[in-house]
Formats: structure tokens, C-alpha cells, sequence
């Protein structure tokens, strides 16, 4: 898991083999975070996740919900 604070915003890319999931308070650090790791390596955009590694995650309009599988 990696954390990059700029002031009081934050992202957290997490990594499990090859794939990452990012989160940012923001939409603009989350596609900064996503270009400069495009610039490095070549990358395929699955969307939304829905599970990884054993977890379920469920999404609604005001929460985001995890659970085991």
C-alpha cells in the first residue's frame, strides 16, 4: 500500500500482485495518480471493482460496503 498526502488530501494505491485499486479524496489526485502510472507501465482499466482477494465490495450512492465472499 502506498500513501501520498498533499495537504489534507490523500491517495492509497494498494497492491496485490498485479493489480492495484486506487482511492483519493479527490477525483483530480485520483486521475494524477492514475496518468503517472500510466506514464511507467502499460495499464488496463477493469471499472468498478466488485471483489478482490476474498472481499465483496458493494457500493451505494452515499456509502461503500466490504464483506467476506
Amino acid at each position: 500500500m502506498y500513501v501520498w498526502h498533499i495537504g489534507e488530501d490523500f491517495t492509497i494505491i494498494t497492491v496485490w500482485v498485479d493489480d492495484l485499486l486506487i482511492y483519493a479524496t479527490t477525483i483530480k489526485l485520483r486521475d494524477k495518480a492514475r496518468a503517472d502510472i500510466e506514464c511507467e507501465w502499460e495499464v488496463t482499466d477493469l471499472g468498478k471493482p466488485t471483489k478482490i482477494i476474498g472481499i465483496k465490495i458493494t457500493r451505494t450512492l452515499d456509502s461503500i460496503m466490504i464483506s467476506s465472499l
